[in-house]
C-alpha cells in the first residue's frame, strides 16, 4: 500500500488516486487490528463488537468519501479509527489486569508490545490529525506534522520489531499441581483429614 501510494503521489502525481489508496489503507489497518485484538479479548460481547465493527467502519469511510467535496487526506475517518482502536486496546489491558492467575509477566507476551506500539501511534497522532483538519495547508504546520508523524511512526515500528522478535513461552501446568490440588491447598481444614 505504501509503494502504491507513493507511486501515485510522486511518480504519476495523481493526488486523487493517492487519497483513495490512503483510505483503503485505513480500512485495511482497522480491519486487521480489530481482528487481531478480537483473538485476544475474552469478553464475548466486546469480541463480537470488534469482529463486526469493520463493517460499520468501512460504511462510515465510504460515506465520508462520497460526501467529500474534493479529494483530501481522510482526517475524520483516521480520528474515528484511532478512537475506536484505542478504546479496544485500553479495554484489552483492563481485561489483562483483571486476570488473577498470571503465569508470566505481561511484557513477555507479543500482544503487549503490539498494543503498546499502537497506543503510542494512535495517541501520538490523534491530536495531530484532529488539528490537521484546519491547518494542513500551512507550510510551517506541514513541517511540524512531518516531524511528529515520522517520530511516532518510527517509535511504533521499533516496538513492533520488538514484538516480532519476542518468543512467547508456553507455560505448561504440572499435572500434579492441578486446580483440584490448588483448591485443596487453599482450603484450611486441619482436623478434617484426621478421621
Amino acid at each position: 500500500m505504501i509503494i502504491t501510494g507513493f507511486t501515485f503521489r510522486y511518480i504519476y502525481e495523481n493526488r486523487e488516486s493517492y487519497y483513495i489508496v490512503i483510505r483503503i489503507y485505513n480500512i485495511l489497518e482497522y480491519c486487521l487490528l480489530a481482528y487481531y485484538f478480537s483473538l485476544h479479548i475474552k469478553n464475548q460481547v466486546i469480541r463480537n463488537l470488534l469482529l463486526y465493527s469493520p463493517i460499520v467502519f468501512t460504511t462510515f469511510c465510504i460515506f465520508n468519501f462520497i460526501n467529500t467535496e474534493e479529494p483530501a487526506i481522510p482526517f475524520i475517518p483516521v480520528i474515528v479509527e484511532y478512537v475506536l482502536l484505542l478504546s479496544f486496546i485500553i479495554y484489552f489491558f483492563f481485561e489483562i489486569m483483571q486476570e488473577s492467575s498470571v503465569v508470566e509477566p505481561i511484557y513477555h507476551r507479543v500482544i503487549f508490545w503490539v498494543s503498546v506500539a499502537f497506543i503510542i501511534n494512535f495517541s501520538g497522532n490523534f491530536f495531530l490529525f484532529l488539528y490537521s483538519k484546519n491547518s494542513f495547508n500551512n507550510e510551517e504546520f506541514q513541517r511540524q506534522y512531518t516531524i511528529i508523524y515520522s517520530t511516532v511512526t518510527i517509535l511504533k515500528n521499533l516496538l513492533l520489531c520488538i514484538a516480532v522478535m519476542r518468543k512467547e513461552n508456553k507455560v505448561e501446568i504440572d499435572p500434579l499441581f492441578s486446580s483440584d490440588t490448588h483448591e485443596k491447598l487453599d482450603s484450611y481444614h486441619p482436623f478434617k483429614d484426621l478421621n
